[in-house]
């Protein structure tokens, strides 16, 4: 270092103070004593300095706030050690701090003797409360990862997972140690959804993203856990991964099944009630071929004596066919009044249930001398639990039936058609309407415009439930002169 007259030996050249001086860091030389030599601007910045010329001045005068750790370290360097810090707080005289980043490190005379010491220093205050902050926000990011109510896991294309956070380890029944790392997303899947899971990875690569759907996992136990999934593509560090989110479906799917059981007992609950108003029209239907077969009954003794065969056989054919009326009245009320036994949907000609609901309701209408008038313009096939949509149709048509006991006229129409992709039934009545401030509630549970007795309020809402489980719609037609309700069904056949 070249040197020139000064309080210790020969200090560096005003050339290389000029140097020092525009150096883009803060740095300062100092002789043994910790007189300053040179400095740069910077230095002058970082340590807010509002003096123009420090050469000579004593670093502690200067900075009368350091400690005695700094004079350690500054013994520690004229005995030839260089000491660093990466992150050191620096208590200014007004109070304020600030981060330092640091190093001093002893400057040799040309006999090789130590002649000072220069520090090099920059303030990361910034970089410090920056780094602060990304921390507090992954601790942040990673209490919601832990603490999540969701499975969460990230894995590799391959499916290897490699973290995962408590709520999934809880779905699947691994602990952390046994699932990162060690299980793939096959171990855990059944192959039953081979052709669903290479639909979602199709959708992955073509879309970055995969789900929400539906499956299974295999749990650690050998038990199988519903779960929904979605999930997307990230990228770190070069390579790409695939992050899920797992939901349990255990839960969801016994409320389900508690709210299938509930809807269930709801409709058998509404049939009976439908049953107890159809009683009398039932008694009467059965009664007209009971006096039949007791009337014959009384004939065949005298035929019998008489040895009349030929009005013998006309009386037993009367009584057979009288015996087949009973026994389909008595067949449809045992059909109609038992509870679900889980049967599958299966195509149904539409005729034959609009004729199943005539049947039970026909009478009970008919004697109160309300006219019924019927009209199947159609032979197409629904999907359906026929036993339902009869109920639907019997509802309506005694929703009818009540209306029309209030208008002058007394009649009830029932009309099936074929729209396009839909079956459409249409049950018209000639009561007074419905008023515009009920329309909008009148599927609502419960609710009822009929006397106190007279019904339950259940009826329409789940009439609309049962039609809409079958990919239909039941509506209000506000459009029409009379009362009218529209049951549609998607059609799956039609007859030649």
């Amino acid at each position: 270092m070249a040197q020139r007259d000064g309080p210790t030996g020969t200090p560096p050249a005003h050339a290389f103070g000029d140097f020092v001086r525009k150096l883009p860091m803060p740095v300062a030389v100092f002789d043994r004593e910790l007189r300053y030599i040179a400095y740069s601007e910077s230095w002058l910045e970082a340590y807010r300095l509002r003096h123009s010329d420090l050469v000579g001045r004593h670093h502690y005068e200067v900075f009368p706030e350091i400690g005695e750790e700094w004079k350690r370290v500054h013994r520690e360097c004229l005995a030839g050690a260089t000491v660093s810090r990466e992150i050191d707080l620096f208590l200014r005289a007004d109070g304020s701090t600030d981060y330092l980043r640091w190093t001093i490190t002893p400057w040799h005379e040309p006999d090789g003797r130590i002649g000072g010491v220069v520090m090099y220093t920059e303030v990361i205050s910034d970089l410090v409360l920056l780094a602060r902050r990304l921390e507090e926000r992954e601790d942040f990011i990673r209490m919601l990862f832990e603490r999540s109510p969701i499975g969460l896991n990230l894995c590799r294309l391959d499916g290897l997972w490699l973290e995962s956070n408590p709520a999934f380890l809880d779905i699947i029944g691994y602990t952390r140690e046994e699932a990162d790392g060690g299980l793939t997303y096959w171990d855990l899947t059944p192959k039953h959804y081979d052709d669903e899971e290479r639909r979602q990875l199709e959708s992955l690569e073509r879309t970055g993203r995969y789900g929400p759907y539906e499956k299974e996992f295999i749990r650690k136990d050998g038990s199988l856990v519903p779960v929904r999934l979605s999930g997307f593509l990230v990228e770190r560090e070069g390579e790409r991964y695939i992050w899920s989110l797992i939901e349990d479906l255990t839960e969801h799917r016994k409320l389900e099944r508690t709210a299938e059981r509930e809807r269930m007992k709801a409709i058998h609950a509404s049939k009976l009630a439908t049953l107890g108003e159809m009683a009398a029209g039932m008694a009467h239907e059965l009664n007209n071929p009971l006096t039949i077969i007791d009337g014959y009954a009384g004939m065949l003794e005298e035929l019998a004596r008489a040895g009349d065969q030929e009005r013998l056989e006309q009386a037993v054919a009367s009584i057979r066919d009288a015996t087949r009326r009973a026994t389909r009245i008595v067949s449809g009320l045992r059909k109609f009044a038992r509870e679900d036994d889980g049967e599958r949907t299966r195509d149904v000609l539409l005729r034959d249930l609009v004729e199943d609901a005539l049947q039970l309701c026909r009478t009970r209408i008919q004697n109160h001398g309300v006219a019924l008038r019927a009209s199947v313009e159609t032979a197409v096939h629904v999907r359906c639990h026929d036993v339902d949509i009869t109920q639907v149709l019997i509802n309506l048509l005694n929703n009818g039936f009540h209306a029309a006991l209030q208008g002058r006229e007394a009649w009830v129409a029932i009309e099936a058609r074929h729209d396009g992709r839909f079956a459409e039934v249409r049950v018209r009545d000639s009561g007074p309407g419905i008023p515009a401030e009920d329309r909008e509630r009148i599927f609502q549970p419960f609710f009822t415009t009929k006397k106190a007795g007279e019904g339950t309020g259940l009826g329409l809402s789940i009439s609309r439930s049962i039609v809409e489980r079958l990919g239909g719609s039941l509506a209000l037609d506000a459009e029409a002169p009379e009362t009218c309700f529209v049951v549609r069904l998607p059609v799956v056949g039609e007859d030649p």
